[in-house]
Parts: C-alpha cells; sequence; structure tokens
C-alpha cells in the first residue's frame, strides 16, 4: 500500500489521505469534506453514515504511492488512461451537525467549513449525506465567487425541484429547486431522470427557467457527446452526484431507490464527458446509505469509484488547459 497499510489498517480517511480539518493549498489539490446529515429524507434514513461508508470503501484504492497516477485500462493507450498522477487528496473531515439542527444553521455550519476550502483553491469534493446538504454547499461557492452564478449538472433520478415536502421547505428534494430562488445558478442539467411523479410536477416550469432535462431511457440512446453538447465549453459548473441516479441492482443502498437507472459505465462515461468539457468548480456524492448495503458495500463502491472517475477527468483537463 501507498503509506504502507493494508486497506483494513489504520484509519479511513478518505484514500487514506493526511487529516486535516483547515488544509491549505500546499496540502494537496483535492480536499474531501464529509457532512453526515440525513434529517431531510422523505423516504428512508441512513445517508448520515454515507462519508463514512464511502471512506472506508476507498481505502481499497490507497495503494499508489504519495501522488502517483492510477491506470485505468479501459480508458485507451499510453498516459491517456492514467488519471490523478501528481494530485494529492487531503481529508478536511466532517462538519459537525447536530441532531434537530434549524436549516438556517445547519446550512451556516456547512458553509463556515467549506468557504475556507474553497478559498485556499482546494478542489473541494464533498461526501453527503442526504441530498439537502448540496444547498449549502452552492451557497458557499456562490459566496466565494462574488455572488457569480454558475451552472450546475445534477445526476439523479428526481428532480429534487419540489417546492416543498410535507410542508417543509428544505428537505432532500428542494435543493434545485431553493438554489434556483435564491439565484445561485445560471442553468441546470439533469441526468437520469425516471420514476414516477405527482402529476403536479410541473417540468415545463423548470425547462422555462433554464433546466435542461434528459430522461434515463432517453440518456441511455445517446452518445455521451451527445449529452453534452450544450453545456458552454469551459463554464464554471458544479457537479451533484445522487448515487440513485444508478440501477438498484448495482446500488441499493439509498434513500429512495427507483427501478432501472444507469450503469456503472454509462454514468461514468458521461461523468467524464461532463468533466471534461466544462470547469468543475466542485463536486459532491450524495444519499449514500450503507445500512441497505450489506457486507458487499456496492453502492458505496460505486460512489468511490465514480468520485475518483470524475475527479480523475477533472484534472486531466486542468492539464490539457
Amino acid at each position: 500500500m501507498g503509506n504502507g497499510e493494508m486497506p483494513y489498517a489504520g484509519i479511513a480517511t478518505f484514500l487514506k489521505a493526511p487529516y486535516n480539518e483547515a488544509p491549505a493549498r500546499v496540502d494537496g489539490e483535492v480536499a474531501v469534506l464529509g457532512i453526515p446529515f440525513d434529517e431531510a429524507t422523505t423516504c428512508r434514513g441512513g445517508a448520515r453514515f454515507g462519508p463514512r461508508g464511502i471512506r472506508d470503501v476507498s481505502t481499497f484504492w490507497a495503494y499508489r504511492s504519495g501522488a502517483g497516477a492510477y491506470v485505468d485500462v479501459e480508458l485507451g493507450e499510453g498516459t491517456a488512461r492514467e488519471i490523478l498522477g501528481g494530485v494529492r487528496f487531503v481529508d478536511a473531515g466532517d462538519v459537525v451537525l447536530a441532531p434537530t439542527q434549524p436549516p438556517d444553521e445547519r446550512h451556516a455550519a456547512v458553509v463556515a467549513r467549506l468557504r475556507p476550502i474553497i478559498d485556499t483553491g482546494l478542489f473541494p469534493l464533498v461526501l453527503g449525506g442526504d441530498h439537502s446538504v448540496t444547498l449549502p454547499c452552492l451557497m458557499a461557492h456562490y459566496a466565494a465567487r462574488g455572488e457569480k452564478p454558475f451552472q450546475l449538472v445534477h445526476f439523479d433520478t428526481h428532480t429534487d425541484y419540489w417546492a416543498e415536502e410535507g410542508g417543509q421547505p428544505y428537505t432532500h428534494a428542494s435543493p434545485m429547486i431553493r438554489a434556483d430562488e435564491l439565484g445561485l445558478l445560471n442553468g441546470i442539467t439533469q441526468y437520469g431522470l425516471r420514476g414516477l411523479y405527482e402529476p403536479d410536477m410541473d417540468f415545463d416550469v423548470m425547462r422555462s427557467r433554464g433546466a435542461t432535462l434528459f430522461w434515463c431511457e432517453q440518456a441511455k440512446r445517446m452518445t455521451p457527446d451527445e449529452l453534452v453538447a450544450h453545456l458552454e465549453p469551459g463554464a464554471d459548473t458544479y457537479v451533484t452526484f445522487d448515487i440513485d441516479a444508478l440501477d438498484p441492482a448495482i446500488a441499493p443502498a439509498t434513500g429512495t431507490p427507483e427501478p432501472g437507472g444507469f450503469t456503472y459505465y454509462e454514468a461514468k462515461a458521461i461523468l467524464r464527458a461532463v468533466c471534461t468539457r466544462v470547469n468543475v468548480i466542485g463536486m459532491d456524492m450524495v444519499e449514500v446509505a450503507p445500512v441497505y448495503d450489506g457486507p458487499a458495500q456496492l453502492t458505496a463502491l460505486h460512489a468511490a469509484r465514480l468520485i475518483l472517475d470524475g475527479v480523475g477527468a477533472v484534472f486531466q483537463q486542468r492539464t490539457r488547459s
């Protein structure tokens, strides 16, 4: 192993990276921050253990030495198949959140931890938590950019654009509509939508506000290049990935699974296409609820690998630029 330990030994930081709650730019290129919160779920809980589960599985890939490259043999020949070469990770731990904490306090706590990471120039990688945690992440990026909006790419079976759920405006079903209302975004692209929706889900309203929607079956019939063709090359973009975008046959451990969904290869291809076309300013992986995974850890495994694929593509693009 890269640090002399086997996967099952030592502290399970992400990729067994050094732990530093207040990382600086000299500590690496990618800072990992966990947000262990799931009180905004409208179905099954358990995503509060997502950061821990993803970190644990990530130790499977902690065998590279220092900032050496991984070789993804399915990406082609030569240096094109090397990812994350020279990219160091640092684990900043978790945001401390109290049970039943009001949304404004919760959002402020996330911004207080994430904003300094953004300001250092480290690439922020967030591990959720249910999808409500994405809203304060978007708030932090918006504030760090001098209140300049940016583009959002959203992998999910659900739009997360409900005005409210159970009379509550800040659930995991509403982060995208709240972000839109706050003026944080200048466009939303959603990949993988499927399942059963209520009759009052107005997709035309979303489109009128600048959303581009790709149903899962539709996306499966298109090439990755076709799916990203509408994205402005080099545009600043935040990527949020709800693990329920994947088929629950391979990723069952999530709060609101739906039959169907992307395979790993389909999700990887689209994610890499996005990350090599735009300028990704941050990324999160949410809704992993390990309690439903059992000992196989399949959902956390797919989440951790897609993180490596996505961040790897981000830094490949930065090297080319």
